[in-house]
């Protein structure tokens, strides 16, 4: 019986190692990966609008903290506040703060028999545009001085003071609301509420915070 030559078996072995793929075995595959890169791009796509809501989420947590924390501050100060209304009610604040202060601290003085601190400077808050101008409405949050034989016209807007401290006029995020109500029992309650509003995607978010302060050193 006659034998293949060991070279013609050893071509044949090799011609069958090194054949191709197959369609269907290249189907198979591409299927297979297509289900990977699907299934990854959805959970990136999913982790990306988290992070991107979760961002907004916080920003707009930040500023609205840092809008009742600031306005708190001064309040907390005050010999008295007056709830002032523009566009809607209660959308400003005016504050009226000590006369006498050293290093920085407000100084109480005697008067008619009792220490009292008395009435200096008035200052308001409210939301207008990077303009400033107290009779326009926007998203950034404003202190401005202001005259009561002037008001409203005599409001000027301090292009100094930002809602975060060495940093041009707090644009950071925007306020989309801010709402002040005073209750009287005794010494002045103040509540402040801000509102800010962030988007991810089609879908709209919101922020509220609201912080009350006694009037503590009106009398």
């Amino acid at each position: 019986m006659a034998h293949a030559p060991y070279s013609m078996i050893r071509l044949s072995r090799a011609d069958k190692n090194s054949r191709g793929f197959t369609l269907v075995e290249l189907l198979i595959v591409s299927a297979v990966l297509s289900l990977v890169l699907t299934s990854l791009c959805g959970i990136y796509l999913s982790v990306a609008a988290e992070w991107e809501r979760q961002d907004g989420r916080g920003t707009a947590l930040s500023v609205t903290s840092m809008a009742c924390s600031r306005v708190s501050d001064y309040l907390s100060q005050a010999v008295g506040a007056v709830v002032l209304t523009r566009f809607e009610e209660g959308d400003a604040i005016a504050v009226n703060l000590p006369a006498n202060s050293a290093h920085g601290i407000y100084v109480p003085v005697w008067n008619a028999g009792r220490i009292e601190h008395q009435s200096g400077n008035w200052i308001v808050f409210y939301l207008s545009d990077s303009s400033g101008d107290y009779r326009r409405t926007g998203d950034i949050l404003w202190a401005a001085t202001m005259n009561w034989s002037t008001y409203p016209n005599g409001v000027v807007p301090d292009s100094a003071w930002s809602l975060y401290q060495g940093q041009s006029k707090g644009k950071i995020s925007p306020i989309s609301s801010l709402q002040f109500s005073v209750a009287d029992d005794g010494l002045p309650l103040v509540t402040v509420t801000a509102t800010s509003a962030y988007k991810v995607g089609d879908t709209n978010g919101r922020i509220k915070l609201t912080r009350s302060v006694c009037v503590q050193n009106a009398y």
